[in-house]
């Protein structure tokens, strides 16, 4: 019996569709039913010209991002009749064609998940009733930019809105992911408070639970991250400060110095589940970031009545000032994540043809 082994190993052995070395396609027919399988009838134009659209952003996305000097060969890049791609990427003997035909569809296919119904249309409506949640408690006067304005307010060195992600870089984001489907992509809208240590960032994260400014039961637990300050550690701390008495300070003010002096006596925390971390970020980065879902309503169309209403995650990080200088200059700085996140995506997107570029 024929098994189709790497389509198998893709369906129930954890194997990312873009990892797998071929396709295994029974020529033109088998091609045909594939794409009808993937949501594609070829032999309805518009959806021809859809699968087209794609081809192309492909094309431009490899030649853009993961080729220096290299163009994708001609006989790849203007082949528009995709059955004839999917039949060339499911031949049994390896070559060249086989490999850049692979590394088009790769892109193809992450290409055609990159689309998110809901951030597409409703895009302003959801960054305008995210923010909304943060925005009636941030405070600037002489004194600086403030969380809050009462006693327990916490100054704010920055407050950051995370602008709108350009669609190859949600594509590259996605070709770095084993499950590379536009339902990861978790930080299309994010804001970063940075603040000036590391006790004024765990007290962000209680006044933004204490205010019901983020919805705590709707925080996606898998992304949580917390490699700033030891939570445990901290917490026992104080339990052992209350525990032999005096209490801390009735005063606010005196308690949060007392309570500044104990955080940064603390050790950075270790993180989360190793699976959530993102395998790009320099081990020195240090931050406070989750991704909670927030309910978005907008008017339904003209002819309807009523709403629509759907749940948008959007990203919070927090860190302190030198983590967020570190993050800038430092082994942390973007720019080196960009390289990194780069090198992979080009690693695994090419195969071995990176070894001969």
């Amino acid at each position: 019996m024929n098994f189709p082994w790497h389509s198998l190993h893709s369906i129930i052995g954890g194997l990312s569709a873009i990892d797998v070395p071929q396709l295994d396609v029974d020529g033109r027919e088998g091609a045909v039913a594939f794409l009808a399988c993937y949501g594609f009838d070829w032999e309805l134009e518009a959806h021809r010209d859809e699968v087209e659209k794609i081809r192309r952003e492909a094309v431009a996305f490899i030649e853009g991002e993961l080729l220096d000097a290299e163009r994708v060969p001609a006989e790849i890049r203007e082949q528009t009749d995709v059955p004839e791609l999917l039949v060339w990427a499911s031949s049994e003997q390896p070559s060249p064609r086989r490999q850049w035909t692979c590394a088009l569809l790769r892109v193809m296919h992450t290409a055609a998940h990159c689309s998110s119904f809901f951030n597409e249309r409703y895009a302003s409506h959801i960054r305008e009733q995210v923010l909304a949640r943060f925005e009636p408690h941030l405070h600037l006067d002489e004194e600086g930019l403030r969380l809050g304005d009462d006693d327990e307010a916490i100054a704010l060195v920055d407050f950051e809105i995370k602008p709108v992600k350009p669609a190859r870089s949600v594509l590259m984001k996605l070709l770095h992911k084993p499950e590379n489907v536009a339902a990861d992509v978790f930080d299309r809208v994010g804001v970063r408070f940075v603040t000036r240590d590391r006790l004024d960032a765990l007290l962000v994260a209680h006044r933004l639970r204490q205010q019901n400014i983020v919805m705590f039961a709707n925080v996606k637990p898998s992304r949580s991250r917390n490699t700033l300050i030891d939570l445990e550690w901290f917490q026992t701390e104080l339990e052992r400060l209350e525990a032999a008495g005096p209490e801390l300070p009735a005063d606010w003010r005196t308690a949060r110095d007392e309570l500044r002096r104990i955080a940064e006596r603390a050790p950075a925390a270790g993180g989360t589940d190793e699976r959530s971390h993102n395998p790009f970020s320099s081990s020195t980065y240090r931050a406070i970031q989750f991704t909670c879902r927030q309910m978005i309503r907008v008017p339904a169309p003209n002819e309807e009545r009523g709403e629509v209403r759907f749940f948008f995650p959007f990203e919070v990080q927090i860190l302190d000032e030198e983590s967020h200088r570190q993050s800038r200059a430092g082994r942390a700085s973007h720019a080196r994540y960009k390289h990194r996140q780069r090198e992979a995506v080009r690693r695994r997107v090419l195969g071995g043809l990176v070894d001969v570029l």
